[in-house]
């Protein structure tokens, strides 16, 4: 279930703002898990709650990192924990 303060539908794709100054996130977030390609079946983020978890599974599906916080979203604000911001939008067509 998609904590309603990140402002995010349940079965909309979503994608996270680029900039330079940030590592790029390539992925995009459907149904509060966070995923590298469409055609990848695990899930390397998802949500807590409002908080993104970015992480890697083991073989066995558990978190690598179980603490690994890249930050909240609220609003379709993502905010990392460096504190900058980034937009999070709805990819067109989904």
């Amino acid at each position: 279930m998609i904590d309603e303060s990140t402002g995010m539908t349940p079965g909309v794709r979503y994608e996270i703002e680029n900039r330079e100054r940030v590592e790029p996130f390539a992925g995009f977030f459907l149904d509060g898990k966070y995923y590298l390609t469409p055609e990848l079946q695990t899930a390397i983020g998802w949500l807590e709650g409002n908080r993104f978890i970015y992480d890697e599974l083991d073989p066995e599906g558990e978190p690598v990192f179980k603490d690994r916080v890249a930050g909240t979203i609220k609003d379709l604000k993502l905010t990392l924990s460096d504190g900058m911001t980034l937009d999070i939008q709805p990819i067109a067509g989904t």
